[in-house]
This record gives C-alpha cells, sequence and structure tokens, in this order.
C-alpha cells in the first residue's frame, strides 16, 4: 500500500467510499468538480491509500484552518476507509501522513470535527492521541 497525493482520475473510487463507507451520495460528476477544485486550492491536500494494483482504499482531505484565536492549525475533512478495508490500518497510515505534512508545512496542530454517531471513529481518533476540545452543534444555511 502506498499513499499518494490524489488524481482526478481517483475520483468513481472516491465517490465509492463515500457512499459505501460515510452514506454521503453526491452525483459522481459533482464529486469530480469538487475534487478538481480541492486539487487546485494552495493550501487544501487529498491524499489516497491505494493498494499495489492502484484501487483506492481510503482518503484523508486536509486544508488550513485560521482564525483570530489560536495558531495556524491544520483541519481534517474528511477522512474515509473502504469498509472491506477497515481495521487494516489503512486510517492509521492515513493520519500519520497528514500529521507530517501539517508539521511540515509550519502549523502547530491538526483538529477535526466528527459527528456524534461515528463511535468507532471517537476511538479510533483517541488511539491517536486526539482530544475532544468541546461538543458542538453544526450548523449549515444552503443558498439554494
Amino acid at each position: 500500500m502506498i499513499i499518494r497525493e490524489a488524481t482526478i482520475e481517483d475520483a468513481p473510487e472516491i465517490h465509492r467510499i463515500n457512499i459505501s463507507s460515510l452514506d454521503y451520495h453526491f452525483p459522481i460528476d459533482q464529486t469530480t468538480k469538487q475534487i478538481q477544485k480541492i486539487l487546485s486550492l494552495p493550501n487544501s491536500k487529498l491524499f489516497v491509500a491505494a493498494n499495489d494494483d492502484n484501487k483506492v482504499l481510503g482518503y484523508i482531505q486536509t486544508s488550513d484552518y485560521e482564525n483570530t484565536y489560536h495558531k495556524s492549525l491544520k483541519n481534517i475533512i474528511t477522512l474515509a476507509v473502504d469498509g472491506n478495508h477497515q481495521h487494516e490500518e489503512i486510517g492509521s497510515k492515513l493520519i500519520e501522513h497528514a500529521e507530517q505534512w501539517a508539521k511540515e508545512d509550519g502549523s502547530y496542530g491538526i483538529r477535526l470535527v466528527s459527528g456524534f454517531e461515528r463511535k468507532s471513529g471517537h476511538k479510533f481518533y483517541d488511539k491517536h492521541g486526539y482530544e475532544i476540545r468541546k461538543e458542538e452543534i453544526n450548523y449549515i444555511k444552503w443558498w439554494n
């Protein structure tokens, strides 16, 4: 298995993982457009874990997290592993790779938000040294 930066050719596999592991049913054409956008952003990274046949087994998306009340951080937007390959250390390798990139890029730490219902994810983050900072409610307002 290798960890590498994603390419637009990974869109179908990322789309599949979004559905099977996260239950996010976003259309493939929109997923592809979003990946193109993410890959073009200067302070975002999209890393994939791929097997020897270059099949994507998981991915992690990170970006800058800047605000006025603490030092620069990175933000894990998404970490997802194919359900058929969970408990194979793929998530661990992805998060370790993202943390290394964040350190090299000069951030002081890394943060994330995890849904209340994702109990196995919480155990995973605990295992990797992440601490609960606060509980919150996530709001969104759509324009269309």
